[in-house]
C-alpha cells in the first residue's frame, strides 16, 4: 500500500507543469480552434491540457500551441507562409529561437496563435514542417494582413 502511494506521488511530481494559457486563450475563437486541431502532429499524439486555448503534442511538450497570444504588428523578423498549398497557407513569424526550441507567431490574425517546437541536436530545420498540419485549422481565423 505504501509503495502504491509513493509511486502515485512520484508520478504526480514528475508530470510536466501545465502550459500557461495566453492572455486571450479563453476567447470563443480559440475554443473553436482547439476543436479543429489534429489528434496527432508528425506522429506525436495530442496530450490533454487543462488551460484554455492550449494544445500540446508529444510527451515532452514537443509542440505547444497557445491561442490568444499578443497580435504582432509589422516586423523585420522572418515571415514564412506555411501550409500544404498556397490556398491554405498561414503566415508565421519566426519570433524566437534557442538551441532547443523555436517559437512561431501567426502574422495578421486576431487572435494570434503561438507555436513552440522543441528539437534535438540543435537543428531547427524541421521545425517549420510541424506547422503544415496546423494551416487549415489556424487558417480559419480571419487574416487581416499578410507577409510581404
Amino acid at each position: 500500500m505504501v509503495a502504491v502511494v509513493a509511486a502515485a506521488a512520484a508520478a504526480l511530481l514528475m508530470r510536466p507543469q501545465a502550459v500557461e494559457a495566453a492572455a486571450q486563450g479563453a476567447s470563443p475563437a480559440c475554443a473553436q480552434l482547439l476543436g479543429r486541431l489534429p489528434a496527432s502532429l508528425d506522429g506525436l499524439g495530442r496530450v490533454p491540457q487543462g488551460s484554455p486555448g492550449v494544445a500540446v503534442w508529444g510527451g515532452d511538450d514537443d509542440v505547444v500551441l497557445r491561442c490568444g497570444a499578443a497580435v504582432i504588428g509589422p516586423t523585420t523578423k522572418e515571415c514564412l507562409p506555411i501550409g500544404p498549398d498556397e490556398t491554405t497557407s498561414v503566415d508565421w513569424v519566426r519570433d524566437a529561437q534557442s538551441d532547443r526550441a523555436v517559437r512561431f507567431l501567426t502574422y495578421g490574425r486576431d487572435p494570434a496563435v503561438e507555436v513552440t517546437v522543441r528539437f534535438a541536436g540543435g537543428d531547427p530545420t524541421g521545425a517549420p514542417s510541424m506547422l503544415v498540419d496546423l494551416a487549415a485549422p489556424v487558417g480559419a481565423i480571419p487574416q487581416s494582413r499578410a507577409c510581404v
